[in-house]
């Protein structure tokens, strides 16, 4: 039998904790390491002969990190979720959905930075390639939730 002591100190939230502490602790750290490299001297200076920095390259490839370990580490919450907690099992594909989110949200906060000189002419282009990237699992979401109720409607009307 698993150890009782994880179990009384975090209660119901024993079974989650595992996959939530995994997500913060992953996050913290990498912003941590964002902030202290961040502070270099001189990180902040465009390259030569472009609007992009070696600062805007470091907070896009954490954010990028950041926003995978967000879609990974969410989603196996969600996961997690759904198995030990047998009455939140319909929630679980809206959790995963807003880590989804989320991790696209951060993407779309740490490429601006880099691609929106490239959007001068069409400003509105780079928010709409996020928009409908985040469309993928919009949809996704919609069609289970239209299966679930269609498929509760149908168990209804057969056994009537």
């Amino acid at each position: 039998m698993p150890d009782s002591s994880a179990e009384k100190t975090w209660g119901a939230f024993a079974p989650v904790m595992p996959s939530f502490i995994r997500l913060v602790a992953g996050v913290i750290v990498l912003v941590i390491v964002e902030a202290v490299v961040l502070g270099f001297p001189g990180i902040a200076a465009n390259i030569s002969g472009s609007t992009i920095s070696p600062a805007n390259i470091t907070v896009f490839v954490i954010g990028l990190i950041v926003s995978l370990i967000v879609l990974k580490f969410g989603m196996q919450l969600a996961d997690t979720v759904s198995d030990a907690y047998k009455s939140y099992r319909n929630w679980a594909p809206l959790l995963a959905y807003f880590f989804q989110i989320l991790a696209i949200w951060i993407l779309y906060a740490v490429t601006s930075p880099i691609a929106q000189p490239y959007f001068t002419n069409d400003p509105w282009a780079l928010p709409l390639i996020f928009l409908l990237i985040a469309l993928i699992p919009t949809l996704r979401v919609v069609l289970n939730l239209v299966h679930t109720l269609e498929g509760s409607n149908n168990t209804k009307h057969n056994q009537n």
